[in-house]
């Protein structure tokens, strides 16, 4: 019987280095890597994810994903809280952080013994099949991101009407505000700042109430989760919290659009996990599509690369939406700016939208903009995300 091979999630407690120990210097059981982001967690191959409670990308969302593949997810807690936790997210079995070595491996094997699928065998299928249309394959995207590379480009506004466009298509839709930096979704909508994306957290995590029990509903149907009101409070809460939420919504809502900061770069991270960006990250790495808003100028397009090169690992087999937004220059400098992009980025879509005049007017007063050439170029990106659509492969050509 081959060993149990384990995926460790990094971690700053004991347990982590104590378990790498002991089955490299007893065995039964292998480290096969250690999980630095969630994408490592759903595409390594391994027999069970050993996790902490207070891994800043843990979530639902996450175990689900792992869980489909049949492998098993191990839980590791410290005060009942974390045990609580773990068992709300659906992880496989609990362990306390302070236990032996030796029951952490007899759980592992344990766990490893349950699955069910021969890897190898799945993967040799899944080769004889490739290229063969999935049945019942989603119609819809249900979790969007949205972002800007760089700021002011408006992705703010198209995240808002793409929410106003896909209600009046009768979809149940919520417009959450995760942008870590400059959130701005309430002011804009003129909505309270409170409760927010943090009271909802506190709900789930707490049970003091319904995630829905957050949520503003926008006048013309859709509602709206805001943004934290200080931005210096990302750093006292869990990346991780922000994915538990937008899954809750996801499930009460057709599709859930998350704006989220241009800001996307790795950093370093503390003990919990993702650093600085981490919230733009995970974002990313659970969404189901990205609509991206760049400038409408050359060095804007230079920013969509660079955009693309942070986050290559985490959005490369997903669909891409580039909107190229406040375009008013002529057919020529359409043709020059469309083929960089199809060139370079070989986007699922791109889409011009010109400028609007009304959206400053309607941002005063904190109303959606009249019907315009803006909203009609938008209209085109929700017929993107709507209907089933085999993403492209993007390999951004740097030499170019």
């Amino acid at each position: 019987m081959t060993e149990a091979s384990i995926a460790i999630a990094a971690s700053g407690r004991e347990w982590a280095l104590g378990l790498h120990r002991f089955v490299a210097d007893h065995g039964g059981a292998r480290v096969r890597v250690r999980v630095m982001h969630p994408e490592q967690a759903v595409d390594e191959s391994y027999d069970v994810l050993v996790i902490d409670d207070i891994t800043s990308f843990l979530s639902a969302r996450l175990v689900q994903q792992v869980q489909q593949k049949d492998r098993k997810v191990l839980g590791i807690f410290e005060e009942p809280a974390g045990e609580q936790r773990l068992r709300k997210l659906g992880v496989n079995a609990v362990m306390r952080a302070d236990a032996e070595p030796e029951a952490f491996v007899a759980t592992i094997v344990n766990l490893a013994a349950q699955r069910n699928v021969d890897e190898e065998f799945a993967e040799l299928i899944a080769d004889l099949h490739e290229g063969e249309p999935e049945a019942d394959a989603p119609t819809t995207a249900r979790f969007v991101a949205v972002a800007g590379a760089g700021g002011g480009v408006g992705a703010t506004e198209v995240a808002i009407t793409l929410a106003a466009d896909l209600r009046r298509r009768g979809t149940r839709v919520c417009l959450v505000d995760a942008d870590d930096v400059a959130p701005a979704i309430a002011q804009r909508l003129d909505l309270p700042l409170h409760p927010n994306i943090r009271t909802a957290m506190d709900h789930l995590h707490h049970g003091s109430g319904s995630v829905s029990h957050a949520l503003h509903r926008q006048y013309s149907g859709f509602t709206v989760l805001p943004g934290l009101p200080n931005v210096r409070d990302w750093g006292e809460i869990r990346s991780g919290d922000a994915i538990d939420v937008i899954t809750e919504l996801s499930v009460v809502n057709d599709v859930v659009l998350v704006n989220i900061s241009s800001l996307v770069e790795q950093t370093q991270g503390d003990a919990r996990g993702e650093g600085r960006f981490g919230v733009a990250r995970l974002v990313l790495g659970a969404a189901d599509a990205v609509v991206l808003v760049a400038g409408p100028t050359p060095m804007a397009v230079g920013r969509v690369i660079e955009w693309l090169a942070d986050t290559q690992r985490l959005i490369s087999a997903k669909p891409l939406h580039v909107v190229v937004n406040r375009f008013d220059d002529g057919l020529f400098a359409r043709g020059e700016i469309e083929q960089e992009i199809e060139d370079v980025i070989r986007p699922t879509s791109l889409t011009f939208t010109p400028s609007d005049p009304n959206l400053a007017k309607a941002a005063w007063e904190g109303t959606l903009a009249p019907w315009s050439g803006f909203s009609r170029a938008i209209e085109s990106v929700t017929d993107h995300l709507t209907p089933a659509r085999a993403p492209r492969t993007r390999r951004l050509r740097m030499g170019r």
